[in-house]
């Protein structure tokens, strides 16, 4: 450990010892040194790096009296009288050149370690922040941290300024007895050392000068390794600041970010600030940029800029606070006129430090992928809430309302939609009821039943017998929630769900996961700002992989495997490769069944077709002579718009070469999106992005041969330079906001930001909210130690096997599909008006599926 080093007291050049072998050391003595305490390290003035919300400061907060403070009374007397001597510092040092510091770059020359007493006396400066910077350096070198203290002014001008040992002052004594602490007491830091260095302005030349320092510590000082991390030292340049801030953009946390800093400085040791530092810098950043709610505006403005066809809403409450916010991008709006027939939109929580709740509403495209269609962040989730959503989502898509939507089965939802999309099919997601059923009944036996009632592919009344055979057998006829699930059966059950399209839509998992990869790119403690961003990210995400799935498409032609090759390449050449393999299986299947009776009823024909080796089991196909217009019993063709195999059976037996245009649903062709474009007016515009990787291509070979060559590193530097300065100049003028700020909407108040929650995101009052039992969904125990476990994990293990049901039509064929023969057919459009009232004449009609309620007697 280093020792103090001894005091250095020396008066100005060319002061007479007129005062009696007084020192200048003496008379600058200051009376009330001891007596204030310091403010804290990273108060006004230091180098240090400021606090923000987040918890890194301690509860011992140190004050200063000295920082910026005008001296006055005894303190100016002995200052005043002290310096009256050093009149002529200008006329001593003003030859010398070599100690005029005029700028904190020219400080980089200096020797600290060397640096004698009198070097020190004969710098001058031409500002007192060089001054400071200079003091920061010795002491960086010499072992201890620097902090300005107390200052002296003549009027609105700073003639006089004092720095200090950091561990100058001492701890207020309330700190000592603080009463109901709750950390560990910070270590003490303050002794009362009286190193310090005092400036004076030169009146005539306005530089500043040394007038009085002393190095004389009374604590050991740290050793050169250690003092670069003392908080007075760790500082992060506008670079480095400007380099995080790009790579936060990208999603790279601050722990990884500090990491590829020290990797690029050659180590840890070599990098001037800590993790704690870069988070106080991102907090301040988001401090000056104003309030949260206005900026997230804004960037949704500077969004619409480039994005015109973007849309977003908001809704402000009497205080100005904002409520809800609604948005979608273009790109968004496209999807949704091509893919918002089937719309699933779920709630999640946690995704930003309001957690105000996150409604996304998706969907399926072309390649089976999720496709985002809009978000929304609300205050709660009440009935009104999402009736302005789904008004909103029907204007932003231009009045287009969705045939089919699904949701987890909230009553606010359910109301909503039935108030705006009144002719939309509502569909509950299977995987929440079997978890109701383990959690309200508790019996696995009956879970299994009641999977077998949902998913049955049956006629309406062999359902209705199946479900009160059920009820009777376990005896619930008298729980409300298996009465609440019979009158809503409409909205679960196959067999009244048959014939709606869902695209294989059977529980809202794809929410779910789409809510999963969200949560890679936004993070609670994200503000509204941020988390727009970052969201913003996630749809790049999620759009890349569709893009993946077009070049899929169209880099080469599928391997034909089927004993059906005609019809296989007509689908190649058609669907998307997803959809495509999703279609093999069937033509696979189709290679089974026969077609074992016809009739001809003049313009159609009416197909019985059985499975080879299966006699009993038989489905109609009813299709024109030509095959154009083709449905079947099975109404598998409705659900998930692809020809069944008893379809594909009778194309067959018509020698039919090619998939008829009228059974290809356009949404799952390749060119699916090309007539939206053209008709919303929207060009695909990628000038600016191939400028983009243009330019980062050739400036990375610059890099590459620039670095390895002081002579082409300063040549690459200064043309970079100048075209830098050249165009913020002219960027300069074109500013979007003007300097106070950017503009309010209808000349109202800024938008303020919500409170921020501790609860879930739906409670008024704080508190945590209460823990159940994931099993029994009591209060008192978990699902470790719930007493009714080992007869609920195998009902519950029937629930968790629904997270892998959405594997779409892949399942849709080996469902029980074969225990019916006959089902209600929907519509059948014909050309021919005397085909179409054979149709309508014909007893094919089946079982009505909206018949009476069946009570338990009947």
């Amino acid at each position: 450990m280093a020792s103090p080093s001894p005091s250095t007291e020396r008066r100005v050049a060319g002061d007479e010892d007129t005062t009696g072998g007084v020192r200048v050391a003496d008379e600058l003595e200051m009376s009330d040194g001891a007596e204030h305490g310091v403010g804290s390290f990273e108060g006004e003035g230091s180098a240090g790096m400021e606090s923000d919300e987040y918890d890194f400061q301690e509860d011992e907060i140190e004050h200063d009296h000295h920082v910026e403070a005008d001296v006055d009374n005894g303190d100016a007397v002995e200052l005043e009288d002290s310096l009256d001597g050093a009149g002529g510092m200008s006329d001593n040092y003003a030859e010398d050149e070599f100690y005029a510091v005029d700028s904190v770059e020219s400080i980089g020359w200096i020797d600290f370690l060397n640096l004698s007493e009198d070097d020190i006396f004969r710098f001058n400066f031409a500002d007192v922040d060089i001054a400071f910077e200079l003091y920061q350096q010795y002491a960086k070198h010499h072992g201890f941290g620097a902090r300005r203290s107390r200052s002296e002014k003549r009027g609105e001008v700073r003639i006089r300024q004092e720095f200090v040992c950091h561990r100058q002052g001492y701890r207020s004594p309330k700190f000592y007895s603080m009463p109901n602490r709750q950390k560990r007491p910070r270590a003490e830091t303050r002794y009362g050392c009286p190193a310090r260095m005092l400036l004076r302005m030169d009146d005539e030349s306005g530089r500043w000068h040394v007038a009085y320092f002393s190095d004389a510590h009374n604590h050991h000082v740290l050793e050169l390794r250690f003092s670069s991390i003392l908080p007075g030292h760790r500082r992060m340049s506008e670079a480095d600041i400007e380099q995080m801030n790009d790579m936060r953009k990208g999603g790279i946390g601050v722990s990884r970010i500090h990491g590829f800093m020290a990797s690029l400085a050659g180590g840890y040791h070599n990098v001037p600030y800590t993790t704690r530092d870069m988070h106080n810098v991102n907090a301040k950043q988001r401090r000056e940029g104003g309030l949260d709610a206005e900026s997230c505006l804004r960037y949704l403005r500077e969004c619409k800029t480039n994005d015109p066809a973007l849309y977003y809403k908001k809704v402000v409450d009497g205080e100005g606070v904002l409520q809800h916010l609604f948005w979608c991008d273009g790109t968004s709006q496209i999807d949704y006129q091509v893919f918002g027939d089937v719309v699933a939109f779920d709630a999640t929580y946690k995704k930003n430090v309001y957690l105000s709740p996150l409604v996304v509403f998706s969907g399926v495209n072309h390649h089976n992928q999720t496709v985002v269609f809009a978000a929304a962040l609300v205050a709660d989730e009440k009935e009104e809430t999402y009736v302005w959503l789904l008004q909103q989502l029907q204007t932003s898509m231009k009045g287009k309302t969705p045939v089919s939507i699904i949701t987890d089965g909230d009553r606010q939802m359910k109301s909503a939609i039935e108030q705006v999309f009144p002719e939309a099919y509502h569909r509950l997601c299977a995987w929440h009821l079997l978890r109701n059923a383990t959690s309200n009944i508790g019996k696995p036996k009956f879970t299994r039943m009641f999977r077998d009632c949902m998913f049955g592919d049956y006629e309406v009344r062999t359902f209705q017998r199946k479900w009160f055979e059920m009820v009777e057998k376990f005896g619930v006829a008298d729980k409300r929630w298996v009465q609440d699930m019979y009158e809503r059966r409409h909205s679960w059950a196959t067999a009244h769900i048959r014939g709606k399209f869902f695209t294989g839509f059977r529980t809202t998992s794809r929410c779910e996961g789409l809510h999963a990869v969200i949560s890679r790119y936004v993070k609670s403690r994200y503000n509204y700002t941020e988390f727009l961003r970052h969201f913003h990210r996630c749809l790049m995400f999620v759009r890349a992989k569709e893009v993946e799935a077009d070049f899929e498409c169209a880099k080469g032609d599928p391997v034909m495997t089927t004993n059906l090759k005609q019809l296989e390449r007509s689908a190649a050449e058609n669907y998307t490769r997803a959809i495509f393999y999703l279609f093999v299986p069937i033509l696979d299947r189709a290679c089974a069944m026969r077609v074992v009776d016809s009739e001809d009823n003049g313009s159609y024909f009416i197909h019985t077709v059985s499975r080879y080796g299966t006699p009993g089991k038989d489905w109609r196909v009813v299709a024109t002579s030509d095959t154009r217009e083709v449905r079947c019993t099975c109404m598998r063709m409705e659900c998930f718009r692809v020809p069944c195999k008893h379809i594909i059976a009778v194309l067959v037996l018509n020698n039919v070469h090619e998939i008829p245009r009228s059974l290809i649903l356009p949404r799952w062709t390749k060119d699916a999106k090309l007539v939206a474009v053209q008709s919303m007016g929207v060009i695909w515009d990628s000038v600016q992005l191939t400028q983009h990787w243009c330019l980062m291509d050739w400036y990375r070979k610059v890099c590459k041969i620039a670095c390895h060559n002081t002579e082409k590193f300063q040549f690459a530097r200064d043309i970079v330079m100048l075209m830098l300065k050249h165009f913020e100049n002219e960027d300069a003028g074109n500013t979007r906001f003007p300097p106070e700020g950017p503009p309010t909407e209808d000349g109202r108040a800024s938008t303020r930001n919500p409170p921020k929650r501790n609860t879930k995101g739906n409670g008024v009052h704080g508190g945590k909210k209460t823990q159940r039992c994931r099993l029994c969904r009591e209060v008192g125990h978990n699902r470790t130690t719930c007493p009714d476990r080992p007869t609920m994990e195998s009902s519950s293990a029937v629930a968790d096997d629904m997270d892998s049901m959405d594997t779409d039509m892949v399942l849709y064929d080996n469902l029980s599909g074969d225990m019916y023969a006959t089902a209600e057919i929907s519509s059948f459009q014909c050309s021919d008006s005397d085909t179409q009232a054979g149709f309508a004449n014909n007893n094919f009609a089946g079982t009505n599926t909206s018949g009476p309620v069946m009570s338990l007697a009947d």
